[in-house]
């Protein structure tokens, strides 16, 4: 009893620290989980029917998205097997129990749906080594490497077996793997653990002579085994980013590396370190831009030996200096963590995004569901209550998408939620759709500028339903955005402003709606009526705009000027149900920029104009 005392006292008081600053939560931040598949850590049952696994997945995936995460690291290769229809690998045995039998339908087919249903990016997993995870040969059919290839192999004492990096045609052999995911696909990532050459562990120390027979084959031009050691790795890296981005340039490669690069680097940091023990150079990758982000786990607290603060500090400089992203991993369930300690690292992570710390990642899925150690408590209530799209990686090809448009507030005084509905650009055909709705006190011009603790949803489709409660006043105005794929975030939608506060008239860059007066012919009719938010032109001294109105309604129309010190009434009447085309009079306006608030069936929308 007392020891869940204390757990609720210091949720409490993480609670009350970040709730504080809740209104600065990133609008951009990648926010990951790992999903394990290897030995069932996080799913699927063993032998369970594929119905089974896919509604345990289902769930999964909604407790992923009620935490406002976005991105899951599906794992789809364990020990050279397959959650996926492959052509050159057999299928796992963590689904049926059997290595090589077909569980009925395809894992990774099925999470990238499901994934993609809400609005979670999806990074397949690979472990690019691994051959087994058990001794006993008689788990592998006569398909696994382990049996076609026994030449491809390096064997160790402690009866693990992993592929030999130092052969060329292994790590072809890789790469081709991976180009045959993302060309089946509609991946989004692909993520590499940090298993390369193996970890001591035990009474074993690590790799020692068994690679010195591939060594003198390939190894000349190299001072000694350990620098060839890491070139290997290097290659593998450097030919799986090359075939990604030759098959789908938008689909991210990133790596979780042990969180130790070097001994002593940083400062006053010691332990294994991945440089030397598993001859893995994240920092060269980086460098050579072999990977588009790193998620070094970074498995320890704040304050200790291996100090958190000082290793993401560390980490985001070497990001930073060579234009990537980074996402550090965070362990849930560890000796001597409070409830407190990873929202805290992240916070940590929030002040270094300058130096491209922007985001993180949770190890692993299990924890989400299970509330270990309140995290998904204390996700949903502070460090992600709001939530956030992962941020664009601006050396990524790919354009932004159009912007949407038709944007509509409307507050349903029955229930007390705001009902807010937007149209899809037509130009926009990317099936993994994405949007951001924004709510802001002032005007906002571009999504660039509009303020952090500003999204109100991250979703796939073109409604929402918004509580409220989750509005803070003095919200005035309400824009929508669409991603791309990449990522990329399209101009911003009409803007519509909701409730009795009077419209901040914000400059913008670009008009919204443009007249001009060599447009049209002489007639006071337009050619053709766009829906609000559309470039419209006209030779006439009006602007024309359609709505659509349910009910019958009072409808206004006021010009305001920039500088806020003149509001001309240009349109009162009353409208019936259905559609309407709006000759909105210019008046005396003399040319130059105004804002056009138009206000109907409980709404407002905000306009730009400009007379010419």
């Amino acid at each position: 009893m007392l020891k869940h005392l204390c757990r609720l006292l210091a949720l409490a008081f993480l609670l009350c620290f970040q709730t504080v600053s809740a209104q600065e939560l990133p609008n951009r931040e990648f926010r990951g989980v790992w999903v394990a598949t290897v030995a069932n850590l996080d799913w699927p049952v063993r032998g369970t029917s594929a119905e089974s696994q896919k509604a345990a997945l289902r769930n999964m995936f909604d407790k992923i998205k009620e935490a406002n995460l976005n991105v899951v690291f599906f794992q789809i290769r364990t020990e050279c097997d397959a959650f996926y229809r492959s052509s050159q690998e057999p299928w796992s045995r963590f689904l049926t129990g059997t290595q090589g039998k077909d569980p009925g339908y395809d894992p990774l087919a099925f999470a990238i749906e499901e994934a993609h249903a809400r609005g979670l990016e999806l990074h397949a997993w690979f472990n690019p080594y691994r051959v087994s995870t058990v001794p006993n040969p008689a788990v592998y059919n006569a398909q696994h490497v382990s049996k076609s290839r026994p030449e491809w192999l390096l064997s160790f004492s402690n009866g693990k077996k992993i592929l030999n990096p130092g052969l060329p045609e292994v790590r072809q052999y890789i790469a081709s793997l991976i180009k045959e995911v993302t060309q089946n696909y509609a991946i989004d990532g692909v993520h590499f653990d940090d298993y390369f050459y193996p970890y001591p562990e035990g009474t074993f120390n690590g790799i020692s002579n068994e690679d010195a027979q591939t060594f003198q084959q390939y190894g000349s031009g190299f001072a000694n085994i350990k620098d060839w050691r890491r070139h290997n790795v290097n290659e593998t890296l450097r030919l799986v980013n090359a075939q990604i981005k030759e098959t789908k340039p938008q689909v991210r490669f990133g790596v979780s590396p042990f969180g130790i690069w070097k001994n002593n680097e940083p400062a006053g940091v010691f332990g294994m370190d991945a440089y030397n023990a598993i001859y893995a150079d994240a920092v060269y990758w980086l460098d050579n831009h072999y990977v588009d982000y790193l998620t070094p786990q970074l498995y320890w607290a704040i304050g200790g030996r291996q100090d958190y603060r000082k290793l993401l500090y560390w980490w985001s400089d070497k990001a930073a200096n060579a234009s990537r992203h980074l996402y550090p991993g965070h362990i849930v369930q560890q000796t001597g963590f409070t409830p407190e300690e990873v929202p805290h690292q992240i916070e940590i992570s929030r002040s270094n995004q300058e130096k491209n710390a922007l985001g993180s990642v949770i190890f692993r899925a299990a924890n989400i569901l299970n509330n270990s150690n309140l995290i998904a408590t204390s996700f949903k209530a502070a460090t992600f209550r709001l939530p956030a799209a992962p941020p664009a990686m601006p050396w990524m090809s790919g354009k932004a998408p159009a912007a949407p448009s038709g944007l509509t507030v409307t507050l349903n005084e029955a229930t007390g939620n705001y009902e807010v509905r937007w149209s899809r650009n037509p130009l926009n055909t990317h099936a993994f759709k994405r949007y951001l709705v924004y709510t802001t006190a002032s005007m906002p011009a571009t999504g660039a500028l509009i303020p952090d603790g500003s999204v109100r949803a991250f979703t796939t489709s073109e409604s929402v339903t918004i509580a409220a409660a989750e509005v803070p006043a003095p919200t005035a105005f309400w824009t929508v955005t669409e991603l791309s794929p990449a990522n990329q975030e399209s101009e911003l939608s009409n803007v519509a402003m909701v409730g009795n506060t009077v419209p901040v008239l914000a400059q913008q860059e670009k008009p919204i709606l443009t007249v001009d007066q060599l447009g049209l012919g002489n007639g006071g009719t337009p050619e053709t009526v766009p829906s609000p938010g559309a470039p419209i032109s006209s030779t006439s001294n009006n602007v024309y705009v359609t709505i659509n109105l349910k009910k019958k309604s009072g409808v206004k129309a006021d010009l305001y000027t920039m500088d806020r010190k003149k509001k001309t009434r240009v349109l009162k009447e009353k409208y019936k149900a259905g559609n309407h085309t709006l000759s909105i009079p210019r008046g005396k306006m003399a040319p130059g920029t105004y804002m056009l608030v138009l206000e109907y069936a409980g709404q407002r929308s905000v306009q730009k104009v400009v007379f010419e």
